[in-house]
C-alpha cells in the first residue's frame, strides 16, 4: 500500500507543508536557552579542540579524545560566528533538526504526509533530543548520519537505485569519521539483509556500499591506529551493564532523560507521585508507550508500507540497542548518551501503533497522551537539568582572587576552566594536572603519578593562594591524583575553605589553599 493512499485518513492540502511547521517547533525548542547552561567538563574539551590549528586538531583527536575529527572541524567553523556557548553548540542543534526531519522521511516509507509529521513531532519534543541538542558533543551528530544511513539503506533496498547505495557509503563513512558508535546502525542494516526478502537481494550491493564507507574510512584508521587499542580506557566512568543503567537508557530513549514519577534531588518542582499514588503515575507514563508498541507489532508480519516501514523501525532500535548491550561486558558502553540514534525509530513505532487503535477517537487520546508527556518532559528538563557549575566556579575565583599570585591545579580536564578565562585582561592561571605521555588514567604507571605530582608542585611554587578543582573522580587512579593535586597545594600552605558545587552532571569540589602570614582578603 502507498504510504499516500492510506485509506482512513482523507487528504489535506495542507499536509505537504506540516513538516515545516514541525521543524519550526524544533527549531524554537533547541535555541530556547541554547547557550544558558554552563560547558561541562567534556564540551570544554570540545572548545579546545576545535580552536586548535588542523595539524594540531588531528593530533589531540588520537592522543586526548580517542575520538575522530569530523565533528570539532565542523565545530571549529561554527565558531567563526562566535565563541560563545551557543556558537560551541550549533553542530549539536542543526544534527538535532536532521534526525527531526529523517523521522518525517522515513516514515514516508509507510505512512501518510500527516502521520510522518506527527512522528516527527514526537521526535521534535522529545526531552532526550532537546538536551543533546544543546551539548557540545559529538552523539548528535553520529545519531543523525546513523539514521541517515538506515534511511538510504530502507530506500535503497527498495529502489537499488545507485544514488541511494552511494548515499549509504557516505553516510556511513562520515558516521565513523565523527564517533565509532554511528557504526551501530550497521547492525540494524545487517538484521534488515538477513531478515527480509528485499535485503537478501540486496546483499551484494550493500556489502559493495559498507567497502566504499570503509575505504573512505581508511585515512584516519590509519593515522589513529597506534591508540586503537587503548579506546576501552576512555570509558573509565562508564559502569558495567546493570538492570539499574538498562532502565536509565530505556527511559531516557522512550520517556525522558529526567525522572517524571518522582523529582530529581534539589528539584522545587514536584514529580507527579506528589499528586497520585506512585503506581499510578507509573501507570500513566508507561501505558501509552506500552499501548502504542504493542499495538503496532501485528505490522511486523505485513507486506505494505507499513509492514516495511515498521520493520525498519524496530530493527533501527532495537538491534543496536541488544548489540550496545551484549559489547558492554566486553567495552562498557551502556550511556544514555549514546542512544540519541533510537528516538526517530521510537517516534515512528508509536505513531504506527496509535494510528492502528480502533476505534478512530483513541488514535487521538492516545497521540495526545504521547506527546503530553513529552512536553512534561520538557517542562522537567528546562527546570531541572544543569551541567558541572564550571562558569560559575571559575567566577567565583576569578573574584575572590588576584592575578599574579594565584593558580589554580585541575586534575586532567582544564578545558572548561580555560573556556571561561579566555577573554579575561588578566586571568587567574590554571595548571593540568595530568601526564603528557599517557592521555588515559588508567594507564598510569607509578613513575608518571610522580611525574605528574612534581610537575604541579613546579607550577604552583611561585603562588601565595593556590585553588584545587576536581571534577568528580569516580575511579581510583583519579581520586589518586586529586590527592596528589591537593598535596601539592597544601605545601606550604593552610587549607582555608572545602566547597562543593553540584549539579546532575556530577559535583566540582574545590578546595582553597593559602601560603602562611597571608589570609584570602589579603590576596585581593
Amino acid at each position: 500500500m502507498s504510504a499516500a493512499l492510506e485509506p482512513d485518513e482523507r487528504p489535506h492540502p495542507l499536509d505537504r507543508f506540516a513538516i515545516l511547521g514541525v521543524l519550526a517547533v524544533a527549531a524554537v525548542l533547541r535555541a530556547f536557552e541554547l547557550g544558558a547552561r554552563s560547558l561541562w567538563t567534556d564540551e570544554g574539551s570540545t572548545w579546545t579542540a576545535a580552536s586548535l590549528p588542523l595539524r594540531a586538531m588531528l593530533r589531540r583527536c588520537v592522543e586526548r579524545d580517542a575520538s575522530p575529527p569530523l565533528f570539532y572541524l565542523l565545530t571549529s567553523w561554527g565558531l567563526k560566528f562566535g565563541d560563545g556557548e551557543a556558537q560551541l553548540r550549533l553542530v549539536s542543534f542543526f544534527a538535532s533538526l536532521a534526525l527531526v526531519w529523517l523521522t518525517y522521511r522515513l516514515g514516508r516509507l509507510g505512512l501518510s504526509r500527516r502521520r510522518s509529521a506527527f512522528a516527527a513531532l514526537l521526535t521534535a519534543l522529545a526531552p532526550y533530543q532537546v538536551m543533546y541538542a544543546q551539548e557540545a558533543r559529538t552523539y548528535t551528530l553520529a545519531a543523525a548520519l546513523l539514521v541517515a544511513g538506515v534511511w538510504f539503506y530502507a530506500r535503497a533496498s527498495m529502489s537499488n537505485r545507485r544514488s541511494h547505495w552511494a548515499g549509504l557509503a557516505l553516510a556511513t563513512a562520515l558516521g565513523a569519521w565523527t564517533q565509532t558508535i554511528a557504526l551501530l546502525g550497521l547492525s540494524a542494516q545487517a538484521a534488515l539483509t538477513l531478515g527480509t526478502k528485499s535485503g537478501r537481494r540486496r546483499w551484494l550491493p550493500w556489502g559493495l556500499a559498507l567497502a566504499a564507507g570503509a575505504v573512505m574510512y581508511l585515512p584516519w584508521a590509519w593515522y589513529s591506529r597506534g591508540v586503537a587499542e587503548h579506546l576501552s580506557s576512555s570509558h573509565w566512568y562508564i559502569p558495567d551493564p546493570d538492570a539499574r543503567g538498562v532502565f536509565k537508557v530505556l527511559r531516557a530513549a522512550l520517556l525522558s532523560p529526567l525522572p517524571l514519577v518522582g523529582a530529581p534531588e534539589g528539584s522545587t518542582m514536584p514529580g507527579l507521585d506528589a499528586f497520585m499514588p506512585r503506581a499510578l503515575a507509573w501507570a500513566l507514563v508507561s501505558l501509552p508507550i506500552a499501548i502504542a508498541l504493542f499495538n503496532g507489532l501485528p505490522e511486523l508480519a505485513g507486506r505494505d508500507g507499513r509492514g516495511r516501514l515498521t520493520r525498519v523501525a524496530w530493527a533501527a532500535w532495537f538491534v543496536p540497542v541488544a548489540a550496545v548491550f551484549v559489547l558492554s561486558f566486553q567495552r562498557p558502553l551502556v550511556l544514555p548518551r549514546y542512544f540519541v540514534f533510537v528516538t526517530p525509530a521510537v517516534s515512528l513505532l508509536l505513531t504506527l501503533g496509535a494510528s492502528a487503535l480502533h476505534p478512530r477517537p483513541w488514535r487521538f487520546v492516545l497521540g495526545g497522551w504521547l506527546a503530553a508527556l513529552a512536553v512534561l518532559g520538557l517542562v522537567r528538563y528546562h527546570h531541572d537539568y544543569t551541567k558541572e557549575p564550571w562558569r560559575d566556579v571559575t567566577a567565583d575565583i576569578r573574584a575572590r582572587s588576584a592575578a599574579g599570585r594565584t593558580a589554580v591545579l585541575v586534575p586532567f580536564d582544564v578545558d572548561p576552566f580555560a573556556y571561561y578565562t579566555r577573554a579575561v585582561p588578566q586571568p587567574v592561571v590554571s595548571f593540568e594536572v595530568s601526564h603528557p605521555e599517557e592521555p588515559f588514567a588508567a594507564m598510569f604507571t607509578p613513575r608518571q603519578l610522580d611525574e605528574l605530582q612534581e610537575a604541579a608542585r613546579r607550577n604552583a611554587a611561585p603562588y601565595d593562594e593556590v585553588w584545587v578543582v576536581v571534577r568528580s573522580p569516580n575511579s581510583d587512579v583519579r581520586r589518586e591524583v586529586a590527592r596528589r593535586a591537593e598535596a601539592v597545594a597544601g605545601e606550604g600552605r593552610a587549607l582555608v575553605e572545602r566547597r562543593r558545587w553540584d549539579s546532575l552532571t556530577g559535583p566540582l569540589r574545590v578546595s582553597r589553599f593559602v601560603r602562611g602570614g597571608f589570609t584570602p582578603d589579603s590576596l585581593r
